[in-house]
């Protein structure tokens, strides 16, 4: 078994998984603001309607045209905001990303798998790891960024504290081992 390729698929794929975690909270993040943005939206227009059937009741009161006008001048910002930067198409691209890492993931394990059986001859493996290699660096060029939130909630959910409490760059085969079956684990 070629333990120095399969060493460097495992960290790859244990990349990949990482980071479609960190898609897929992101994903779940904005999916979450989108939610929030929608429900304020449909409380400020009904807080408009409300102050427009004030007014009609109410025609000799200014007070609820001044009220009136300031709400629909407010609904008119947030609907600018709205457009201007589409929670929900931010959702949908991190779950796009997230769809891809997770295609990808699975051709690691395939490839670990082919690795370990020795079923594939090494010059086949080695172009196999660089191709998926490209293939995750064009997925993270194209996938939207994220933040230190994200990465935080993915390593929780992986149950990957990190070297120190934080982010590191290396997977031990341990923490490996836990993304993988039991018939293609290393301990």
């Amino acid at each position: 078994m070629d333990t120095k390729n399969l060493a460097n698929i495992r960290q790859s794929f244990a990349n990949t998984v990482f980071t479609h975690k960190v898609q897929e909270v992101a994903a779940e993040n904005a999916g979450s603001h989108a939610l929030k943005v929608k429900i304020a939206n449909i409380g400020i227009v009904v807080l408009a309607l409300i102050m427009l059937l004030l007014q009609v009741a109410n025609q000799s009161n200014l007070v609820f045209s001044y009220l009136g006008s300031g709400i629909a001048a407010g609904e008119i910002i947030f609907l600018i905001v709205q457009l201007t930067f589409n929670f929900e198409q931010i959702a949908l691209a991190h779950k796009n990303s997230a769809l891809k890492y997770m295609q990808l993931r699975d051709k690691y394990r395939s490839l670990i798998v082919d690795t370990m059986n020795e079923q594939t001859p090494p010059n086949n493996v080695i172009a196999r790891r660089d191709s998926l290699q490209a293939e995750y660096q064009v997925i993270s060029d194209l996938a939207p960024q994220t933040g230190t939130k994200e990465y935080a909630e993915a390593q929780k959910r992986l149950h990957t504290a990190g070297a120190s409490g934080g982010e590191h760059y290396t997977w031990s085969d341990t923490e490996i081992d836990q993304f993988l079956p039991e018939d293609l684990r290393l301990g």
